[in-house]
């Protein structure tokens, strides 16, 4: 970089508000990662990713329960601000039946390789809305 170059400089967080980040792991039930990748698009998440996964609790409670080991795993990156209302929004939906129950928890992310992966993990970058879950398999909202 040229001196004029790097009198010029300013970085990113003097020019711009930085939004705290959080990775949010989310498990359900096997079957209900949609209403939760629904969830985190109302939240304005940028990065989603379900996996299938396998309880470890023993199969004699399994079976008192009628609960499934199969489970659910959503990752997510969230902005801070969204939180309160992820949270609140799973536990209304955790507290609805035996069937909905499942686990949420963050960690702050305290910081990211680039200034792109920023803007996308932030979304802070959109020129058009994402397409919905729901609205990609064909259902309107």
């Amino acid at each position: 970089m040229s001196e004029e170059q790097e009198k010029s400089f300013v970085p990113y967080d003097r020019t711009h508000r930085l939004r705290p980040l959080l990775f949010v792991t989310t498990i359900v039930p096997d079957g209900q990662a949609e209403s939760i990748l629904q969830l985190n698009y109302d939240c304005e998440s940028a990065l989603c990713c379900v996996c299938h996964g396998h309880g470890t609790a023993p199969a004699e409670i399994l079976s008192i329960l009628s609960v499934s080991p199969k489970k659910d795993v959503v990752f997510s990156v969230l902005r801070l601000e969204f939180w309160e209302k992820y949270k609140d929004a799973l536990r209304q939906r955790f507290s609805v039946s035996a069937m909905a129950k499942g686990i949420a928890y963050s960690v702050p992310l305290d910081s990211v390789a680039g200034i792109s992966i920023y803007k996308m993990l932030s979304n802070t970058r959109l020129f058009e809305k994402p397409i919905s879950p729901t609205e990609k398999k064909g259902k309107k909202e």
